[in-house]
């Protein structure tokens, strides 16, 4: 009975999703007015979250907007990324895969 309870507990994790991604409105009221800073892409990655629906980072600014399922970058080759938040601490993925971690600071925490 414990080989069949063991098996069936791994079939359920196996079949569980990867991430437990954050909604639409979760992700609105962590970054919105708020700026990330951390690590993505292979390097260090800031960008402030403005409310009128712009971001402003080193390379300059442009549009996002909030989804269901995450954020998107309209215009850019970017695309569409999913977040986890904890806390203050924000995990991005894209098709599943982790593509950067860090902290959401309060306001325009960065200058930008």
């Amino acid at each position: 009975m414990k080989i069949a309870s063991a098996t069936l507990v791994l079939a359920l994790v196996a079949g569980a999703p990867a991430l437990a991604a954050s909604s639409g409105d979760e992700i609105r009221e962590a970054l919105v007015g708020n700026s990330f800073q951390g690590g993505m892409g292979g390097g260090q990655y800031s960008s402030y979250f403005a409310e009128d629906g712009t971001y402003r980072d080193a390379s300059g600014s442009g549009r996002y907007t909030i989804e269901n399922d995450g954020v998107c970058y309209p215009d850019t080759d970017f695309g569409c990324y999913q977040a986890e938040i904890d806390g203050d601490q924000l995990e991005w993925f894209q098709d599943g895969k982790s593509q950067g971690t860090g902290r959401i600071l309060m306001g325009n925490a960065l200058g930008f």
